[in-house]
């Protein structure tokens, strides 16, 4: 008869507490209870990922004990990653003292990712060690509320290394701005996400990726990072007069959503403000993409572009999402400032009876070439057909034209100005 034989407990120390690093701390706790010999390995385990929902409703002083009983008894082994959930579903967990963060960067973390439950309008109140960590490459807080946006402020911000921050609905001024670019010098990555921004002016030449997604501002903003690479901005139609791009010489990838969403609008009063430089600002980009979740206002847009300078870098551009059959100016215009674009493509993500009508415009510009166009659009909605035949007015000769459903995709090509589709080359695609 063959015996049964333990191989995880020859494993080498090293091993095992790599694999008791992809679990949370406390089933790796629990899982060290098995074996003598592993009853104090979690202790050098270097992530630490405690969540309330391995608790009852009713039991978050149990989370906050283990919290701080894993810090105290855990080795002096540094460590790499740290995470803290106190947020389950539409369960808001009271807010505890956070103190325990001064103990956990005492370990010299690399990561630190932090959800902050509802904070009813108080200022959050972090140690001074999270922002002064000198090991600190990766710092993400997320402010879970169902009120008010918590407010962010710092006395001193010395992050040497820190490398990417991540901001979620959290109020955030001038000062901590201007102390969060001189105190982190090598900070590559910021995203701000649903944030209350009374901010003015963000510069830095060290920032290469950027992303402000549904936040609120409070006061025009001036966006200056010449070595930015990427830029994602979802916000309403109102950023074109909020936000200036300026000094954006080798950015490459921008992709600019235009969202419907009334929560997030602007609270400055745009009525009597002129244009700033928005999309003009991103002359040099090489990838840009432009979604709209409602039909736009194509006089604004129209401002900002016509008699602009020409996109003479951009390859690739990505349209959506409004009724582009009817109404082509917009894209033509584009167009015709952009020389060297290869890739177009044209998304059409609304159904026809929830679009508005938008005004048509006769564009007097017809392009010689091509390379490539990718229309997305669900199968019923049958546009697919009329806006290539718009295409085929304003563009002499296409390469190819790739028409996506939801579940395949068509190869099509427009040759002299005829319109041929080649059935026996769908293929399918999963969306």
């Amino acid at each position: 008869m063959n015996e049964t034989i333990d191989r995880l407990s020859s494993l080498p120390d090293d091993i095992l507490i790599h694999i008791l690093s992809f679990l949370r701390t406390r089933e790796a706790v629990q899982t060290c209870i098995l074996s003598k010999r592993w009853r104090n390995t979690w202790a050098s385990v270097p992530v630490l990922n405690f969540h309330v929902s391995d608790y009852n409703e009713n039991e978050s002083w149990k989370f906050d004990q283990f919290v701080n009983g894993v810090l105290e008894n855990r080795g002096p082994a540094l460590l790499d990653t740290i995470i803290s959930s106190r947020y389950v579903g539409d369960r808001y967990i009271d807010p505890p003292p956070i103190g325990w963060l001064h103990r956990a960067t005492l370990l010299m973390p690399r990561v630190i990712s932090v959800d902050i439950p509802d904070c009813y309008g108080w200022d959050l109140d972090f140690p001074d060690s999270v922002f002064s960590c000198s090991s600190l490459e990766k710092l993400e807080l997320f402010h879970f509320s169902q009120s008010v946006p918590a407010f962010l402020s710092q006395n001193s911000i010395a992050l040497a290394s820190l490398k990417t921050l991540v901001l979620e609905y959290l109020t955030l001024h001038d000062d901590f701005m201007q102390k969060l670019f001189l105190g982190c010098p090598v900070l590559e990555n910021l995203k701000l996400w649903i944030c209350e921004l009374d901010i003015s002016d963000i510069s830095s030449n060290a920032l290469k990726e950027f992303t402000l997604d549904d936040c609120q501002h409070l006061q025009p903003m001036r966006i200056s990072c010449p070595g930015l690479v990427s830029l994602s901005i979802t916000s309403s139609m109102n950023i074109i007069r909020i936000i200036s791009l300026e000094n954006m010489a080798s950015l490459v990838n921008a992709s600019i959503k235009f969202s419907g969403c009334k929560m997030y609008e602007t609270k400055v009063d745009v009525s009597n403000r002129p244009n700033s430089k928005f999309l003009s600002g991103l002359s040099n980009v090489t990838n840009l993409e432009l979604f709209f979740w409602r039909v736009p206002d194509l006089k604004e847009l129209w401002k900002d572009i016509s008699n602009r300078r020409t996109f003479y870098n951009l390859k690739s551009l990505d349209f959506g999402a409004w009724n582009m059959a009817k109404d082509f100016s917009l894209i033509a215009c584009f167009l015709e400032h952009c020389p060297v674009v290869k890739q177009l493509t044209l998304r059409l993500h609304i159904r026809p009876a929830i679009i508005q009508a938008a005004a048509r415009r006769d564009v007097p510009f017809q392009r010689e070439y091509l390379e490539e166009v990718n229309i997305l659009c669900v199968k019923e909605d049958k546009l697919d057909s009329k806006l290539v035949r718009v295409l085929g007015r304003h563009v002499k000769t296409i390469g190819n034209i790739n028409i996506r459903y939801s579940n395949y995709i068509l190869i099509n090509k427009i040759q002299s100005g005829r319109y041929t589709e080649y059935a026996e080359t769908r293929r399918f695609l999963a969306c």
